[in-house]
């Protein structure tokens, strides 16, 4: 089943909304998600941007600092870290 909520926000003198807390829990959008808005004929659509997963930014990592060469270990242990810092920043905003 197809579950469809309407409701009314309002937009602040700075350009801000406030989502409804129901539409984030049942969407999991935490304070700093990411959203993309696309205009769709006359209105909007608000999706989440997702996360990217681990093997996702090892292959993004390692495609920017390999083009020419094979990944060394240092390179891996780089990627690791990358990934570390991104997840201990996540789990701090959410």
């Amino acid at each position: 089943m197809l579950r469809h909520m309407t409701t009314t926000v309002s937009v602040t003198q700075e350009g801000r909304m406030e989502l409804p807390e129901a539409f984030c829990k049942r969407k999991r959008i935490a304070p700093g998600t990411a959203l993309r808005i696309t205009e769709v004929g006359g209105g909007l659509y608000v999706t989440p941007v997702p996360e990217p997963t681990e093997n996702e930014l090892r292959e993004v990592v390692s495609a920017a600092g390999s083009l020419g060469r094979r990944q060394t270990p240092g390179d891996e242990a780089l990627v690791g870290g990358v990934i570390a810092d991104y997840r201990k920043a996540r789990r701090r905003r959410g």
